[in-house]
This record gives structure tokens, C-alpha cells and sequence, in this order.
């Protein structure tokens, strides 16, 4: 099992939690990795390749219902297009895997520098290089070739890790800056709904179809994936490829941001399980356990109060 687990972390471990690189990645912390396989294990009747039969099955019959509305060229054009997808289509994910390939070096030189700014006095741990501008970071290296020390980054690196704590609670906003949305030059795509924080149905993109009435297994960061309960709905702001494994315990998805192209959108459809995001702020407004439903066809999602789960 180790030598699996090793083998797993050689070829993925480089697909961090998130894009902010001050994070550290798999192959450095696998705590995140060992807490999925953990709530695997810990499942009863627990089946990896249960979605994947239920979703093939869907699709099959999908396929069987729409051919039969076809024929001549749109027969041919629609059976092309489908072969193109199926063909090409891995290719979107593909993208983060070669696109953060090299940060376990790239984390490994910025830290050994971090360290050697530790030696000078210049910051307080490793980790606080990642604080420091270009500039800063070129001052730093400078001071240390005269055996010299910076101490007031100290503070800086101090203050800004705190200011990058505050800034998580915030709520982003769909476009940046705001008012370029209002540009007529500009064209964005809202990812983010707005909903009435007073009504019970929020409303979002729906990428997946179906309809689930579960509990929400609401998981804000991978500190938490141990809490993605079997048969529950993932809640989360958005995920990643790193996410994936939690996709294998849940029966829908909603995301606070999202497209229909975006990481949980595709991996939704591919296990067959209702989706809706970009709801804005339902990591905000559902409590873990809760019991919600999710419609992938009309794109919403109702909170049932007073119903939790243990």
C-alpha cells in the first residue's frame, strides 16, 4: 500500500490543492491524500468504479434516445462530433497537469532561498519568501552577498500573511475589476449568480443533469476532505483535479463559482451526478449536514431547514 501510495505521489504529486503557490503541494504534505483514502476505507459497500458503471449506463442510453431522433447527415454529423469529444476532450485536464509539472522544483528552489534569508535574519521562516515581491526578493539577495540582513521584511512578510487571512473570508467578485463588466468593450461571462439571501432556493448554472436530495458535505478546503461523508452532496467554493477522489463519494455537486467547462462541471458529467454552480455564495448559506436539493436541469438548489445530519 505504501509502495502504491508512493508510486501515486511520483505521477500526481505535483497537482496542488490550488493555483496560489505558497500552498504546498501533495508530494510534500499527502495529508490530504491519506484522509480521501481513509473516508474510502471507512465507507461501507464503498464502490470506486460504482459511478462510472451508473454513468456509462446513462450515457448508452442517451445515446440509444437521440439517434433515434436522427438521420442522414445530422446522423453522421452528431455520431463525428461525439467521437471528437470523446477523443479530445481529456485534453482540458490534462492542461493543469503539464502546467504545474515543475512547481515541486520551483517550491523547492524558492524555499532553499527562504531559508538562507532565515540564516541572514532578513525573514522569520522559509515560507515567508513567498510574501516578498521581485524587487524585495532581489534587495534581500543583495543584502546577503554582504552578509547583511533586512530585518524590517520581517515585519512585512508578517503583515502580509495575516492581510492574505482576511482577504480569504471576503467574497470575490465576478469579474475584476467590478466595473468592467459595465465596459460595452469588454465581454465577461458571469460566473457567479446573485441570489436573495432571504430566499431558500438559490439559483446557478446547471452542467450536470438530475435531481438529489442529500446532505451536504460542506468541505472548504483539503484540511476537510475527511469530512466528505458517502452519498452526500460536495459544497464547496470550486475544485480542482486535486479534488477529484471526493467526487467518488458524492451523489451531486454545488460550487459558489463555476462554468460549464470548468474542473467540477466536466467531472460531474463523467460521473453522472446532478450539478449546479456558480451559486455564488453557497458555502455561505448551507451548514454541513444540512439536507438540500440539487436540480442539474433547471440549475437550482433548495435548502431544507431544520433537517441535519449527523
Amino acid at each position: 500500500m505504501v509502495k502504491a501510495i508512493e508510486e501515486y505521489l511520483k505521477i500526481y504529486g505535483h497537482l496542488g490543492y490550488s493555483l496560489d503557490f505558497v500552498e504546498s503541494l501533495p508530494i510534500e504534505d499527502p495529508s490530504g491524500l491519506l484522509i480521501s483514502l481513509k473516508t474510502m476505507v471507512t465507507a461501507k459497500d464503498y464502490n470506486p468504479q460504482k459511478h462510472k458503471m451508473d454513468a456509462k449506463g446513462k450515457r448508452e442510453q442517451a445515446m440509444q434516445k437521440i439517434e433515434q431522433l436522427l438521420d442522414g447527415l445530422q446522423y453522421w454529423q452528431f455520431r463525428y462530433r461525439n467521437w471528437f469529444t470523446h477523443r479530445f476532450y481529456f485534453i482540458r485536464e490534462e492542461v493543469m497537469f503539464f502546467l504545474t509539472s515543475g512547481w515541486p522544483i520551483l517550491r523547492q528552489l524558492a524555499l532553499e532561498l527562504g531559508e538562507r534569508l532565515v540564516d541572514t535574519g532578513t525573514i522569520n521562516v522559509p515560507n515567508d519568501i513567498f510574501y516578498l515581491i521581485t524587487e524585495e526578493l532581489t534587495k534581500a539577495i543583495n543584502a546577503r552577498k554582504e552578509n547583511k540582513a533586512i530585518p524590517e521584511y520581517q515585519q512585512l512578510t508578517s503583515e502580509r500573511r495575516e492581510l492574505r487571512e482576511a482577504r480569504k473570508r471576503l467574497h470575490p467578485p465576478g469579474t475584476i475589476p467590478e466595473d468592467a463588466s459595465n465596459n460595452p468593450g469588454v465581454a465577461f461571462k458571469e460566473t457567479q449568480a446573485k441570489n436573495d439571501p432571504n430566499s431558500d432556493i438559490l439559483k446557478g448554472i446547471p452542467v450536470s443533469p438530475g435531481t438529489v436530495t442529500s446532505p451536504a458535505s460542506l468541505i472548504k478546503s483539503p484540511a476537510e476532505f475527511d469530512q466528505m461523508q458517502p452519498d452526500s452532496i460536495l459544497v464547496c467554493s470550486m475544485t480542482n483535479p486535486a479534488w477529484t477522489p471526493l467526487f467518488a463519494h458524492a451523489t451531486g455537486l454545488v460550487t459558489d463559482m463555476g462554468g460549464i467547462l470548468g474542473h467540477g462541471s466536466i467531472v460531474a458529467r463523467e460521473y453522472g451526478i446532478p450539478a449546479v454552480v456558480g451559486t455564488g455564495n453557497i458555502t455561505q448559506r448551507v451548514k454541513h449536514g444540512q439536507k438540500i436539493t440539487v436540480d442539474g436541469d433547471s440549475g437550482t438548489v433548495a435548502l431544507i431547514q431544520d433537517e441535519i445530519n449527523g
